[in-house]
């Protein structure tokens, strides 16, 4: 009889070592993100005939909200983002990923009780000081832009605005001087989620 109960306690002990082990092996980013790239790239070569090869795929500077982390991205010149999800342990997986024509995205997302407003896009001539979003439910949000070819930046919002993107009529721009300047932009893009 204690044979028996030893070895259920060791069968027991390595079912829950192996849920560790799959566990940790299923978040494969460490808290530094390192080897993101290359992960992004067997991300986003899924299924394609003709793989994206490692200079089509430009990484910038994260933001974390909650346990959640935005990595804004070009991938064959087209804007993106890449969206992480942090484990128990403190590593990160990829979950979801954007990318398509048009120059700026925006969503209010949340996680872990983080409510924030991300803005993303490209701004490598400077022009954009500053964009203002008023968005149903609260507001209004000022970002200030720094001038990058991607950029992501982010602002806590109220709880009354809802988890979706703000409408183009809702954003406007103003350049360094504080003067309007949203008619110069296509304000074309798409959603964070």
């Amino acid at each position: 009889m204690k044979k028996r109960g030893l070895l259920l306690f060791a069968a027991a002990v390595l079912c829950i070592l192996a849920g560790l082990v799959a566990y940790h092996c299923s978040f494969p980013l460490d808290a530094d993100l390192n080897g993101l790239e290359p992960a992004a790239l067997q991300w986003f070569n899924r299924g394609m005939s003709v793989p994206y090869e490692a200079d089509q795929l430009r990484l910038y500077q994260p933001v974390t909200v909650g346990d959640r982390t935005y990595v804004p991205l070009e991938l064959d010149g087209q804007l993106g983002h890449l969206r992480l999800s942090r484990g128990l342990t403190g590593r990160y997986h990829l979950d979801q990923s954007q990318h398509g024509t048009g120059s700026f995205r925006n969503g209010v997302v949340e996680s872990d009780g983080e409510r924030m407003l991300l803005f993303e896009g490209r701004n490598g001539d400077g022009r954009i000081a500053r964009a203002v979003f008023s968005p149903e439910g609260g507001g209004p949000y000022a970002l200030d832009i720094p001038a990058s070819p991607v950029f992501l930046v982010s602002v806590p919002v109220e709880d009354t605005v809802p988890t979706e993107p703000v409408s183009i009529e809702e954003i406007t721009f103003y350049d360094s001087q504080g003067r309007e300047i949203t008619e110069e932009f296509d304000l074309s893009g798409g959603g964070i989620q």
